[in-house]
């Protein structure tokens, strides 16, 4: 990206975050092609510029086998979890500070259980920081020709200068397969298990969806549900990727209706997708966000109550409330007074009460100090504030459901 490109992208996140330009709400960007030709089978919104969330660490673990592919690593290596590493906030897999691993066991963590902890690691193993590594994904991304993304971490958690786009996400598809086609299958891993810790996949599409053997799903409140999938039906591979679906379910259904109608056309000749051009309404259009109530709204709210306390992550519950509207009122409100934190996940999970259905508005996938803090902050506003271990989190059982 050249220097007024990449200046544009800085101004125009400068004017997001003064209020200056309205981000358009939550939609559908989406791009489906065929991997033999490159071929755009079909395309909604492809280059606008989107959040990438954990699909970042399609470009991590793309940079570390280019690294093995030049001779300067290899899948045997140890690396050091270090305690940046150790506690950065979820997804984790739960790797301690100090505990030696292989490079492919940080692999198979980052792809297969989304591990932020597995990613920095790499990432630190092989640029010397996470600042560093992320500038070298940076660069191999603009050599591939991902010309509208930017990478600031190496993990996907929420920064405001990290932007992709649907099409930008297919080439780094394209690329893996045609690149690295021997380290394919790693993609399509079921479970990692590192000593006594097992993880399952994440991407449920590989066990959902006829012929889907590969790549990755992402989300934050910010970037909404994201997948890049790869299916092969009949000798023919294609690849989709969907970004920003409003729930997990919205987001299988929609590349399965992609993919579907991607295997009934013929191959196609048309434009590659490394040739698809930036129409007028994407010319620096700011990304889309899904806010925090938006996101607690319309997400899985149980599902990321239950996802935060599998990672190891604490929750807090500002009440529950017989009215949904009312509860995501208060977690509205509550998100105002806290500001940013890291990991966090904005939720409104329904409980039980006595035969009474009620909704609980939640913050969750933070860290034990976050949570801390954040009920301190609210006692002294004299405001209702619940600190959720993880066991407590998870537990269906627990009165505070």
């Amino acid at each position: 990206m050249d220097i007024r490109a990449k200046l544009g992208v800085v101004l125009l996140v400068a004017a997001i975050l003064l209020g200056l330009v309205s981000t358009r709400s939550a939609g559908a960007a989406s791009v489906v092609v065929d991997a033999a030709t490159g071929a755009v089978l079909s395309a909604e919104a492809p280059n606008h510029l989107w959040y990438p969330a954990s699909l970042t660490k399609l470009m991590t673990v793309y940079v570390a086998l280019t690294e093995i592919g030049a001779g300067r690593l290899s899948l045997a290596d140890k690396l050091t979890v270090s305690v940046r590493a150790a506690s950065v906030p979820p997804v984790r897999f739960g790797l301690e500070a100090g505990q030696a691993i292989t490079v492919r066991q940080a692999i198979d963590v980052a792809i297969v259980a989304s591990g932020n902890d597995a990613a920095i690691a790499l990432a630190e193993k092989i640029g010397g920081s996470e600042e560093r590594f992320a500038d070298m994904m940076t660069k191999t991304a603009h050599s591939l020709g991902m010309t509208r993304t930017l990478f600031r971490n190496a993990t996907g958690l929420p920064d405001d200068e990290q932007v992709t786009t649907a099409r930008d996400m297919a080439v780094l598809a394209l690329a893996l397969i045609r690149n690295y086609p021997q380290y394919y299958p790693l993609f399509n891993q079921r479970k990692v298990t590192i000593g006594k810790r097992s993880r399952g996949t994440i991407n449920a599409l590989l066990g959902s969806y006829k012929g889907a053997d590969g790549f990755k799903t992402g989300f934050t409140c910010g970037s909404g549900y994201n997948l890049v999938a790869s299916a092969k039906r009949d000798g023919r591979r294609v690849i989709g990727v969907v970004l920003g679906s409003t729930s997990r379910a919205r987001r299988a259904s929609r590349m399965t209706m992609l993919l579907d109608a991607a295997f009934a056309r013929a191959a196609a000749k048309g434009v590659a997708v490394t040739e698809t051009a930036l129409a007028d309404d994407d010319a620096g259009a700011p990304p889309t966000v899904i806010s925090g109530t938006t996101c607690a709204t319309h997400g899985d709210g149980e599902g990321a109550v239950i996802a935060a306390a599998r990672a190891g992550a604490w929750g807090i519950a500002f009440g529950s409330f017989a009215d949904r509207k009312k509860a995501e009122a208060v977690l509205a409100a509550a998100s105002r007074q806290l500001g940013p934190l890291a990991g966090a996940k904005a939720a409104i999970a329904p409980r039980s009460y006595n035969g009474v259905k009620q909704w609980t508005a939640m913050i969750v996938g933070i860290s034990q100090g976050a949570a801390g803090k954040a009920c301190k902050k609210l006692w002294a506003r004299n405001a209702y504030c619940l600190a959720l271990r993880p066991e407590v989190l998870g537990n269906k059982g627990m009165a505070w459901r």
